[in-house]
C-alpha cells in the first residue's frame, strides 16, 4: 500500500508540480478581478450607507456594480441583490418566496414546491427545513443522465404549487438542465391559471453557459462569485421582472432591505468583474475545455477497467466536468491517493463531501449504492493540459487494483 506508507511517513507533494482538477470547488481569481477590487481594500474603503464623500464614492461604485450585473443578466438593477455566496442566495430565494406567500395570506401547509433529488445541499436542506414547517416538497424524477422528466413535472403542478427549484448545471455530475424546456412547461401551466415561479441555481454555469434570465424566462437565479473567478464570500441573487421577496434576515436595510449588513464592496466589485469576464467568452472557453474533457473521459474509460461515466455526455454536460465511478474502490481513499501523488480531485461537490458517505446524486440517477460510493469528480480549468490529464490517468491506473483491496 505505497500511498498509505507515504501518508504514515508524513510525506507531502509540496515540491511536486501539482495537477489541480477541482475547479468546481474553488478556482483562482482572475487577475482583472483582483485589480478591480484592490482599490476598495486600501484607499476607497468607505461605507456605502454613509453620507460623507467616502461613503458616496462607495455608494456610486456599488451602484455601478449593480448596474453592470443587471446589464449582463438582462434584468433591472433593482433585481440584483448581493449576498455572501451561493448558499445564502439559494436560501434567500426559496425562503423569500415562501415568506412572501405567507405574508400575502397563504398558510405554509397550502404551499407546494417541486425539486429533484440531485440538488446542491443549499437547496436540498433549505427545502427539508421548509417541509418541517408544513410546506409540501415534491421530487420530480430525473433520467439516467440527470435531466428532469418533463411529463412528470407537468403532472406534479397543481393549484398549490408556488415554486420549482432546479440547478442549471449539476454540481457533481455536470448535467446541464434544459431550462428552456422546464420554463415552457411552467408557461403552459400558467396559461391554465397556475402561476409557478422558477428558481435556478446557476452557481456552476457562468464560465460555460449564457446566464441571461429572460432567455429562459427564469424568475430567480443564484450565482457564486468564487465559482467563476471572483473572490469567495460574495454571491448574487438575481430576480426577474415583478419578483418581490420578503426578507429572511433583518438589520440596517441594505440591498433594499432584502439582505441587511454593510456591503463588502471590494468583493462585490471583484465578483462583478469576474462575471463580466466569464460571460464575455463562455462560448470559446467551453469549446476549448470540452475537447479536453472528452479526451480525458475516453482515456479514463479505456484505460481503467470498469470505469463508468456518471451523468449526461456531449452537449448536455458542462464543458469542464468529468464524473466517473470505479466500482470496488472507496472514493475518499482514491482522492487521498491522488493527493499524495500531486493530483487534486474530489469525491463530489465540496459542500456535499463535507458530509461523507455515498453520492446521493449518483445514487439517484443509477440506483446503485456501489457506484455511488466509488465516484470521482474531476473538474478542469482553462489552463488544464492534456499532459496533466495523461499523468492523472496513469497514476489512477497504476493504483486502482491497490485501491480495490482496501
Amino acid at each position: 500500500m505505497s500511498f498509505l506508507k507515504n501518508i504514515k511517513k508524513g510525506l507531502t507533494t509540496s515540491k511536486l508540480t501539482r495537477i489541480y482538477l477541482d475547479y468546481a470547488s474553488a478556482m483562482p481569481m482572475y487577475k482583472e478581478a483582483v485589480k478591480a477590487m484592490t482599490p476598495f481594500l486600501v484607499d476607497n474603503f468607505g461605507n456605502a450607507s454613509s453620507i460623507h464623500l467616502e461613503g458616496q464614492e462607495a455608494k456610486n461604485a456599488l451602484h455601478e456594480a449593480r448596474s453592470k450585473v443587471a446589464q449582463i443578466l438582462q434584468i433591472q438593477p433593482a433585481g440584483v441583490t448581493f449576498t455572501s455566496g451561493g448558499t445564502e442566495s439559494n436560501n434567500l430565494a426559496i425562503r423569500g418566496v415562501v415568506s412572501t406567500k405567507r405574508r400575502d395570506g397563504t398558510p405554509m401547509n397550502q404551499m407546494e414546491i417541486i425539486t429533484t433529488k440531485i440538488e446542491h445541499p443549499a437547496t436540498e436542506k433549505t427545502l427539508v427545513y421548509l417541509s418541517r414547517k408544513g410546506v409540501k416538497i415534491h421530487y420530480v424524477s430525473v433520467d439516467a443522465g440527470g435531466q428532469v422528466i418533463l411529463s412528470e413535472l407537468r403532472g406534479l403542478i397543481n393549484e398549490q404549487t408556488i415554486l420549482v427549484c432546479i440547478s442549471y448545471v449539476n454540481s457533481e455530475i455536470g448535467t446541464i438542465e434544459d431550462i428552456g424546456a422546464v420554463s415552457r412547461v411552467l408557461e403552459q401551466e400558467q396559461a391554465l391559471g397556475q402561476h409557478v415561479l422558477l428558481f435556478i441555481d446557476a452557481s456552476q454555469a457562468p464560465l460555460w453557459l449564457p446566464c441571461e434570465l429572460p432567455r429562459h424566462k427564469i424568475n430567480l437565479m443564484s450565482l457564486d462569485a468564487g465559482k467563476f473567478g471572483g473572490p469567495k464570500g460574495v454571491g448574487i441573487l438575481a430576480c426577474g421582472k415583478g419578483i418581490k421577496l420578503e426578507a429572511i434576515t433583518f438589520g440596517g436595510g441594505q440591498e433594499n432591505g432584502l439582505r441587511p449588513g454593510t456591503e463588502p464592496l471590494a468583493q462585490i466589485v471583484g465578483g462583478v468583474k469576474a462575471l463580466e469576464i466569464a460571460q464575455q467568452s463562455y462560448l470559446s472557453r467551453s469549446e476549448s475545455v470540452r475537447n479536453l474533457r472528452d479526451y480525458f473521459m475516453a482515456k479514463l474509460t479505456n484505460e481503467i477497467s470498469g470505469c463508468i461515466v456518471n451523468g449526461s455526455v456531449g452537449e448536455k454536460r458542462v464543458a469542464n466536468n468529468v464524473n466517473v465511478s470505479i466500482p470496488g474502490i472507496d472514493s475518499e481513499f482514491a482522492v487521498v491517493m491522488l493527493d499524495t501523488h500531486g493530483v487534486s480531485a474530489s469525491t463530489r461537490s465540496a459542500c456535499s463531501a463535507a458530509g461523507g458517505g455515498e453520492s446521493t446524486v449518483v445514487k439517484a440517477i443509477s440506483g446503485d449504492s456501489i457506484r455511488a460510493t466509488s465516484t470521482l469528480r474531476f473538474t478542469l480549468g482553462e489552463d488544464t493540459t492534456k499532459a496533466e490529464l495523461d499523468k492523472t490517468v496513469a497514476i489512477l491506473a497504476k493504483h486502482v487494483e491497490e485501491l480495490k483491496k482496501l
